[in-house]
Formats: structure tokens, sequence, C-alpha cells
């Protein structure tokens, strides 16, 4: 019985870190886990089992963002009541490509290739990074050769240069 016991236990502690990694969500240019770019809220909401609402001042209804509580790594613009964008600005969440913020400019370049537009920062000597597949894409920004943030989305989404405009 105690040499079964040890086999229980690393069976047990197996399944748990399989749970964990199950929950890692990764960001694609179409979303981010079972969120997909044009959701509505309610659809959001059902989607991540928390209630969105719009907020109450009429100035942030056009364009707004949302965190999901037990997902507090990314953040979800919505703008016309639609998902549009979801952004990401801490380590941690990577790309379907493995990418993420803290990783070096050079890396993106190579898991991208020679489809990634490199453009000067409006506010830093850093760059924007992008790559457009259709009518969305993925956007990376960069300081002292590192990504600092990236988001994915609609095509005109991830153009935007400080969020909702």
């Amino acid at each position: 019985m105690t040499i079964y016991r040890p086999l229980i236990y690393l069976g047990g502690m197996v399944l748990v870190a399989a749970c964990y990694a199950g929950d890692t969500w990764v960001v694609r240019r179409d979303g981010v886990g079972p969120v997909k770019i044009g959701m509505t809220l309610p659809q959001l909401s059902m989607a991540l089992h928390e209630k969105f609402a719009v907020p109450e001042s009429k100035a942030d209804q056009g364009c707004f963002y949302v965190t999901a509580t037990k997902h507090p790594q990314f953040s979800l613009m919505i703008e016309n009541k639609h998902l549009v964008r979801v952004d990401v600005d801490k380590s941690g969440v990577a790309t379907a490509e493995g990418v993420q913020v803290g990783d070096p400019e050079e890396r993106v370049r190579q898991v991208y290739g020679s489809g990634l537009k490199v453009e000067p920062q409006h506010y830093t000597d850093g760059h924007y990074l992008t790559l457009r597949s259709g009518d969305d894409g993925i956007r990376f920004e960069t300081e002292e050769g590192k990504v600092s943030t990236f988001y994915a989305g609609t095509f005109e989404a991830i153009q935007y240069v400080e969020g909702c405009q």
C-alpha cells in the first residue's frame, strides 16, 4: 500500500498541473481563449462568465475597455458595442506564436518574418511592428529593443495610438 501512495500523489500533481496549463490562453489575431473579435458585451459576458456593462457616461459609451476578473493580464477594447481589440501589457500572456511582453524586438521579427511592417513609434525611439491578415492583425510596440505591449484585433483598432480614439 505504501508504494501506491507516492504514485497517487504524483498522479494528482500531474492532474493539477494539466488543469492550470489548460487555463493558459494565447492571443490570436481574432481574439484570446474563447473570446472572439466581433463579440457583443452579452456574448463576452457569457464567454467569460461575468457581467460587463456599457459605461453610464455617454462620452465613454462609443469606445471603452473591460477587464475580466479571472484574466486581468489583458484588456478588451469595446467599440460600438463590439469587441475590436485585445491589449496585453504584462508578460505571461503570449501570442499563438509564443511572443510576449519583454521579448526582444528581434524575436518578433524572426517569428513573423517579412510580412511584418516596421514603423517608428509616435512617442519613443521604439517601433510599431504590425502584421496584417485581411481585416485583422497584431501590433507590437517596442521600447529599448523589447516588446512593451501588444494588441490584436481589427486592423483599424490595432492602429489606434492611444487606445480608444
